[in-house]
């Protein structure tokens, strides 16, 4: 019953026809021999940026510490933990923001550079930027995290997990992450929680054009306009990137001993439209395509993604009462078109359309109420292989409230979800919070999910189950979180219970499983001192199946991140420093296999060279260590990368 039987499931079935030793058994040697090999002038940049990141003014303290001041002051309005427009702080849920700043000064090649540093969060990735890759929040499945871009959820209806390397970082103007089960308002899928995209988003006027080079022939271009049109806008992004990569897989095989690159393109436009001062119209349109290399017997995939969406907000008020209603109607394309070579070996492309209409009311200042409805549509549009059933309609209702009186505020919803040619789910979340101060207050929250069968758990051949069960979720958090004078804390502990785990049975097939515990507590401290923001978090997560009672895989029980951000003069710069402890991996028909513990240093710098001109450079793993997130697939050493960007904001 484990997690990495689910991932690649298309090679997986048919690799059971080829010799046990095309697995990929761990080889050490190989291990030394494809270590990147560094050039002397790139050891010169990383010595130098190392030295530059190291240096600590402290004339630059009070600075820091103002700037920190102000953005912590100001309010930061979210929309994931209640789908309505809401103060983080009063929500009663875990959350994360990921802004455009964040991003501008990590400079990431990929979002996983961004989510790895979350507390609670695994990620695995099949080899580097390019490969398939999974994200585990809070000891869930990759697959009980909920992903949307801007509303419109983008996995596979097959897979059920999301690709995330495909999605470039210049597209997002923000990322929210809610830890915790959100089924009651957001439907199946929401049990580890969920993690929403928004698009870039530039002011009328606003243009930005760069490029970035780096390690493994890295090449990016990247370019963006903001247009105005009457009362509305609308941001134009592309952006454009390759490398050669690195050889991905650990294997005997003479044949996949080579170098597995990639190209993407992604195009996102984002737009708003005033109709007059109560309607309002909004728009999206999303596409990443491009192609991958890989190891095995299939080595190499075309992969095309597409998103689009139309919105209508409208304000009205009805004596009293304020009420923001939104519709909305999208739909999200997957396609993956699987090579051996250059030829096609098998074509899987599927398609969501998803109409939702929520209404919020503001009965007043301490108490609102959504209500809504989520339709969507799951079609395998597209399929070499032959599915039982290839189209599927859920319907969502729900209705959320919240409730605020003195120090106390309460939270309610509760959620039905009918699915066709499955079952029908009922889902609530309930909690309550007390402030004892202004800047102290405790929250407690439970909360129920669910996740329906895949269109490849019912019926891909030779695994699919027709009979399955969706898997059901039971959780309950305690958080306490207070800020004293520069000294921001957060602790968080949650136990979870999750029946009918769905994975491979002894027979090779999709089953149930009995029961899962997750049980878990986090830490979390930022604190502006000493010339910089310091931001650590330590997690424990203790994820056991109870029929087998092991560790589920991939999934380390105690991760700690630290960063350190300040400026010197006009550079902005950070250190980053990651520790992943040891965890366990499935190699198919065979007992489980250890990958060990490992520590990562990342360094970065942001700095403008004139007024419209921005220098960015990043380091990661500084020390080139050798590691595994998933079994039998390398990770890349030690890379750099450097990056201009023109910019009139």
């Amino acid at each position: 019953m484990h997690e990495s039987d689910r991932l690649n499931l298309f090679n997986k079935v048919v690799r059971t026809r080829l010799p046990s030793d095309a697995e990929g058994i761990i080889n050490e040697v190989n291990m030394k021999n494809i270590q990147i090999k560094q050039s002397i002038n790139f050891k010169k940049s990383v010595l130098l940026l190392a030295i530059y990141s190291a240096i600590s003014i402290p004339v630059t303290a009070l600075e820091n510490t103002q700037k920190s001041t102000t953005e912590k002051n100001v309010e930061r309005i979210t929309v994931t933990a209640t789908r309505s427009a809401l103060n983080i702080d009063d929500a009663l849920t875990s959350q994360v923001v990921i802004t455009r700043a964040d991003i501008d000064l990590l400079n990431p090649v990929s979002i996983l550079d961004l989510l790895s540093s979350l507390p609670s969060v695994d990620v695995a990735n099949n080899g580097g930027k390019g490969q398939s890759s999974s994200i585990f929040l809070r000891g869930n499945n990759s697959d009980h995290t909920l992903v949307v871009i801007d509303g419109i959820r983008v996995s596979s209806a097959t897979l059920g997990s999301t690709s995330f390397n495909s999605i470039s970082p210049e597209m997002i103007e923000r990322i929210e992450i809610v830890q915790g089960p959100r089924a009651s308002l957001w439907g199946a899928d929401a049990i580890g929680g969920v993690i929403q995209i928004f698009t870039r988003q530039l002011q009328s006027g606003e243009h930005f054009v760069g490029a970035s080079i780096g390690s493994d022939e890295y090449r990016k271009f990247k370019a963006g306009i903001g247009l105005k049109h009457g009362d509305g806008q609308t941001s134009v992004s592309v952006s454009s990137e390759r490398a050669d990569g690195f050889d991905v897989r650990d294997t005997t095989s003479v044949a996949d001993a080579d170098n597995d690159g990639y190209k993407f393109t992604s195009i996102a436009v984002r737009g708003q439209q005033k109709i007059n001062s109560d309607l309002a119209i909004d728009w999206l349109l999303s596409s990443d395509e491009g192609e991958n290399d890989s190891d095995g017997f299939y080595n190499g995939a075309n992969i095309d993604r597409h998103a689009w969406l139309v919105r209508g907000s409208y304000e009205s008020q009805l004596s009293d009462i304020k009420n923001y209603t939104l519709v909305s109607l999208g739909q999200n394309r997957d396609k993956v078109d699987s090579l051996n070579g250059v030829d096609s070996q098998g074509i899987i492309e599927t398609r969501r359309d998803q109409l939702s209409v929520i209404n919020n009311s503001q009965f007043n200042e301490n108490f609102q109420m959504n209500v809504g409805v989520d339709f969507y549509q799951d079609d395998i549009s597209k399929s070499t292989l032959v599915f039982a059933d290839e189209k599927r309609n859920i319907t969502g209702v729900f209705a959320h409230s919240l409730y605020t009186k003195n120090n106390w505020t309460f939270e309610g919803s509760v959620r039905n979800d009918e699915v066709q040619g499955v079952d029908s789910e009922i889902t609530y979340n309930l909690g309550t919070g007390y402030a004892f101060n202004e800047n102290s207050r405790l929250v407690l929250n439970h909360g129920t999910g669910f996740k329906v069968p895949t269109f490849n758990d019912l019926y891909y051949p030779l695994y699919g189950t027709p009979t399955l069960n969706s898997e059901r979720s039971e959780t309950t958090e305690l958080f306490f979180e207070t800020k004293l004078g520069a000294v921001d804390t957060r602790i968080n502990v949650y136990y979870s219970k999750i029946d009918e785990l769905i994975g491979r049975n002894s027979e090779g097939n999709a089953g149930n499983f009995d029961e899962v515990i997750i049980k878990g507590a986090e830490i979390n401290v930022n604190l502006t001192a000493a010339g910089g923001t310091h931001d650590a978090n330590f997690s424990y997560t203790d994820a056991e199946d109870q029929q087998t009672n092991e560790q589920l895989v991939r999934r380390a029980k105690e991760k700690f991140n630290y960063k350190f951000t300040t400026s010197i003069n006009v550079a902005d710069l950070f250190a980053e420093y990651k520790f992943v402890g040891k965890r366990e991996d499935s190699v198919y028909r065979q007992a489980n296999v250890e990958l060990g513990a490992y520590q990562l240093i990342n360094l970065g710098l942001n700095a403008p060279l004139s007024k419209s001109v921005v220098l960015n450079a990043r380091i990661t793993n500084l020390l080139d260590k050798e590691y595994q997130t998933a079994n039998s697939y390398f990770t890349q050493g030690r890379a750099l990368y450097v990056g201009i960007t023109y910019q009139n904001f």
